[in-house]
């Protein structure tokens, strides 16, 4: 059994279970607050999520957003699925090994078949990433 990292909040879920999500993780949904209109993920900084230069690989933090993006589309459409149609990053800062990063997503935009979202990524009081993006979200037949 692994025991629960106490730099990530009690009732946190795990979205990190299958495919490649897998060897990222673990990456958590946090809980939701009612009315809050931001969606909050979060990981734990390991070895595995460094570059050669000390610093978290930028690589690592756009696969974090846009999977947290993309729990997001599916939470607030309803869709078992969803694509990534676009996805924009700015690197604004270093993140470090054993930092907690979170995701701070917002919907800005919701039609029948898209979802407009920004987010941003922070450890503490430091932004790590900014990004916009746009997800297609199936049409059920």
């Amino acid at each position: 059994m692994v025991e629960h990292d106490p730099r990530i909040p009690e009732g946190a879920v795990n979205v990190s279970v299958g495919g490649f999500n897998r060897f990222v993780g673990p990456l958590f949904r946090l809980s939701e607050t009612p009315g809050d209109e931001i969606r909050r993920f979060a990981f734990i900084v390991t070895d595995k999520h460094m570059n050669s230069a000390g610093t978290v690989h930028g690589g690592m933090l756009m696969t974090f957003v846009d999977i947290s993006m993309s729990q997001t589309a599916r939470a607030v459409s309803g869709a078992k699925s969803c694509s990534t149609v676009s996805l924009n990053c700015d690197f604004v800062g270093p993140g470090r090994l054993g930092d907690v990063i979170e995701a701070r997503v917002k919907v800005t935009r919701r039609a029948r078949t898209m979802v407009f979202m920004s987010a941003e990524l922070v450890s503490g009081d430091h932004t790590l990433l900014v990004a916009t993006g746009l997800w297609k979200v199936p049409v059920e037949s």
